[in-house]
């Protein structure tokens, strides 16, 4: 392989670090390039067509797959984990609404200030906890799924590079925004997994 042919598969490969959605997102645009080639490229032999066909089956598989991570995840986050963080910043409110730390408090206020005190490290233990318990193993399930999908997808380049080009597999990816942190697109501001080109 070129270093050019290793610079351009670099360009192509989205950042280890982006979220599990924009790599769904990545790996999906990449599926519907394969699957337009199967559809409407004339100038594929046969045997090609049918090499890509099964190439677009075993990507569909993978991408079912962090699908199947990520919505779990991400119903975590947005519903089960703010709540949590609902309860913290509530207890911490209470404990400036109290006067808690300030020098001055009074014996009255001293005891409503304790009592904030003791809410805020309740709040704070269970968010630990729950982060511990529930968080850890979603993410770390998420995390497997996405070494998987990008180890398939290099082994899935390898073959079609062998079979037809190098141009033709860089040709299947998506442009990136700066970073390779997710797919460049229109920018809109309702799609997390994207953003506009710079």
């Amino acid at each position: 392989m070129s270093a050019g042919s290793g610079a351009a598969r670099a360009e192509r490969r989205l950042s280890r670090g982006a979220s599990g959605l924009r790599h769904l997102r990545w790996a999906r645009e990449a599926l519907a390039t394969l699957e337009a080639h199967v559809e409407h490229n004339p100038s594929l032999a046969d045997a090609d067509r049918e090499a890509l066909r099964g190439e677009a089956r075993a990507l569909a598989a993978a991408v079912q797959a962090l699908s199947g991570a990520v919505k779990p995840y991400r119903d975590f986050l947005e519903r089960t984990r703010v709540r949590y963080r609902g309860r913290v910043r509530v207890a911490e409110h209470l404990v400036r609404e109290s006067g808690a730390g300030d020098a001055g408090d009074a014996d009255g206020a001293g005891g409503a200030a304790e009592a904030a005190r003791a809410h805020l490290e309740e709040a704070q233990a269970e968010l630990a906890s729950m982060e511990e318990t529930q968080r850890r193993p979603l993410k770390a399930a998420l995390s497997a799924e996405i070494d998987r999908l990008r180890e398939a997808m290099a082994q899935m380049d390898a073959r079609i590079e062998a079979r037809l080009s190098a141009a033709f597999v860089e040709g299947l990816y998506p442009p990136l925004t700066d970073g390779a942190s997710r797919v460049a697109d229109d920018g809109d501001p309702d799609d997390d997994a994207t953003a506009s080109p710079r």
